[in-house]
């Protein structure tokens, strides 16, 4: 009875290790802000990034300019603005730029999904504003005179806030219970290990709870990819530059840590080798005792 329960608590927490990973990798990387703000840093050097951001401080740098100074222009200003704009997402000030832009956003997408009285009929955006001044600077340095500009805002797109809203109520729900569910995968494995029958079978329940736990992260590496797919099916496809990087660094991260799960497979198998060969071994020992 004792070794039926172990199996069956081993069973159940391999059916709920795929959700515990999930929930430990959302609470740590996705919920905690600073944690988000880490993972997606590495994105100040994507040239997806940069392309993107300076295509749009050029873009707002020149509009602006041409809105307030409609004469005098230079005919050369565009091509000016677009390498002012590209040296300004090369320079040295850009990754804190990014960083900060990217709390910005966190908070943007948390007071959707927690609020449900939250504004929902504009976007996500990152804050574009200080690329555009600094693009205005180095476009003062030629002559022009951006002095006659008022602060110029520029909040760049990556997706609809009605869109993250649609996943407020099931995220409302879930979200305590997620935080639950690592817990509970943990008290499975306990028991079944203080259940099991001697220390061999103790070894054994430990043994096949870590080859669960590898398995699970199996289901998650394969589930990772068309989750991110059908995230990004849910941005418009003008703004999927940016939004598929994010998409695509925040899920990584998700396999990353599903990866390094991985190892669980050969320490689970090793363990369970033992507690099998122990008992091959003493009952090879008795066999030899009985002939003599």
């Amino acid at each position: 009875m004792r070794s039926f329960a172990a199996t069956v608590a081993v069973l159940v927490a391999t059916l709920v290790a795929p959700l515990a990973i999930a929930s430990t990798w959302l609470t740590a990387r996705v919920d905690d802000r600073d944690e988000y703000v880490d993972t997606v840093a590495g994105l100040a050097h994507d040239p997806t990034v940069r392309q993107v951001l300076a295509d749009a401080a050029a873009d707002a740098a020149v509009s602006a300019l041409q809105q307030h100074i409609p004469v005098g222009l230079p005919e050369e200003v565009r091509a000016w603005a677009g390498r002012a704009a590209t040296m300004v997402v090369e320079s040295p000030e850009f990754p804190e730029f990014w960083r900060t832009a990217n709390g910005d956003l966190h908070d943007q997408v948390l007071a959707v999904l927690e609020h449900p009285d939250a504004p929902a009929d504009g976007s996500i955006t990152v804050d574009a504003g200080p690329l555009v001044a600094q693009v205005l600077l180095e476009l003062e340095d030629r002559g022009i005179p951006v002095g006659l500009l008022p602060d110029v805002a520029l909040r760049v797109p990556v997706m609809q806030e009605a869109k993250v809203a649609e996943a407020g109520p099931a995220y409302r729900t879930v979200d305590g219970l997620l935080r639950l569910i690592p817990f509970v995968g943990l008290g499975l494995v306990v028991l079944a290990v203080l259940v099991a029958r001697g220390w061999r079978g103790r070894l054994r329940a430990l043994g096949l709870a870590l080859l669960g736990l590898a398995l699970a992260a199996v289901v998650v590496l394969l589930a990772a990819d068309p989750v991110a797919t059908a995230a990004l099916d849910r941005v418009e496809a003008e703004r999927r530059e940016l939004a598929g990087v994010l998409v695509d660094t925040v899920v990584g991260s998700l396999e990353s840590s599903a990866r390094g799960l991985l190892l669980a497979a050969p320490v689970g198998l090793v363990l369970v080798v033992l507690s099998l060969w122990s008992r091959r071994r003493h009952g090879s020992a008795v066999r030899e005792h009985d002939y003599h």
